[in-house]
């Protein structure tokens, strides 16, 4: 069984048998109690700033793939962030840049793509500025095949083996800096935010369309945490290259990726993408019985970036690299 997820918005042609999902109010907020949601989602800021301020080394955080002259590819751990910030934290980057031996004020000129931090896998850095701007050519082009591993909250149903969602993605207003579904209630609502924002002095402030977004999804395997907890491994290749697209892609189907700090239980965007929900997907009992059953020190997201390939940037060879899942 092939299931498509579509919303008009995404200028695809109408597929039969696609479901239907229709915006919605934040399901967790209706669902748990409002001081145990605002202290979980607070006790996750908390923890989440402590492991962005831990000292990395080269030894345990640089896990290089591949390295030449003109670039490197290293399997980020999660929980590390790929880039300083503006509060320059410790992050991939700098290991990377450290074990190049370039200058601290050069180590822009090597960044091609980047990961979230508690996303783990394969993250790509150029060494010579003909390589970065070839790199990122090709990533703005789309000539690159990204492959990822999740495990989600739920079990898919038995008869669904693959499928597409094809959501358009939007900024979240209500809940910034997050993203969300783009429905037409949600762009009714971001249209307003932006007024009453130029009201109140945000002049520049412009509003963005929605985009169309892609993810192609294969399932892997059915497991189960614990032993005891149903779980999906899945396969997921993103088409277009949005901002948390697998993530909240994911969390609209009502399997959000287990450990999701931002799109699954507690987390501070809109619950479910922003979508209704659904007659399918994770019960709100069973990702609560999966986060009380991780022990405390568990905390990363089951999401990984498995295999990367692309053109070399100088000699246009055909260059694969793979990390294997951690979890």
């Amino acid at each position: 069984m092939k299931v498509v997820l579509a919303q008009e918005q995404t200028n695809e042609k109408p597929v039969s048998g696609e479901k239907a999902l229709s915006d919605g109010a934040d399901i967790q907020g209706s669902a748990i109690p409002e001081n145990v949601l605002q202290y979980e989602r607070q006790l996750r800021k908390v923890q989440a700033n402590q492991r962005s301020l831990a000292s990395l080394t080269m030894e345990k955080h640089l896990k290089i793939v591949y390295e030449d002259e003109n670039l490197i590819v290293t399997n980020k751990p999660a929980g590390v962030l790929c880039v300083p910030g503006i509060n320059d934290k410790p992050n991939l980057l700098d290991l990377v840049c450290q074990h190049c031996d370039l200058p601290k004020e050069s180590a822009s000129s090597c960044i091609v793509h980047r990961l979230d931090m508690d996303t783990s896998g394969l993250v790509l850095f150029a060494k010579t500025e003909p390589a970065l701007k070839n790199l990122q050519a090709a990533f703005r082009d789309r000539r690159v095949d990204k492959h990822y591993q999740a495990l989600l909250c739920g079990h898919l149903p038995k008869e669904c083996k693959s499928g597409d969602i094809h959501l358009p993605l939007q900024r979240d207003h209500r809940h910034p800096p997050f993203m969300r579904i783009a429905t037409p209630r949600s762009e009714a609502a971001a249209a307003q935010a932006v007024k009453d924002l130029r009201t109140h002095g945000f002049k520049k402030l412009v509003k963005k369309r929605p985009k169309p977004s892609h993810t192609e999804f294969s399932v892997i395997d059915r497991e189960y945490f614990n032993h005891k907890l149903p779980v999906t491994r899945v396969g997921l290749v993103p088409h277009t290259g949005r901002t948390h697209q697998l993530r909240v892609h994911c969390a609209a189907m009502g399997y959000p990726i287990l450990g999701d700090p931002a799109y699954g239980l507690y987390g501070e965007a809109n619950a479910q993408g922003g979508l209704d929900e659904s007659t399918f997907g994770a019960s709100l009992d069973l990702q609560q019985q999966i986060t009380k059953g991780r022990p405390p020190h568990e905390n990363s997201m089951c999401l990984h970036a498995a295999t990367l390939s692309l053109r070399h940037p100088i000699s246009g060879e055909k260059m694969t690299w793979e990390a294997p899942t951690p979890f």
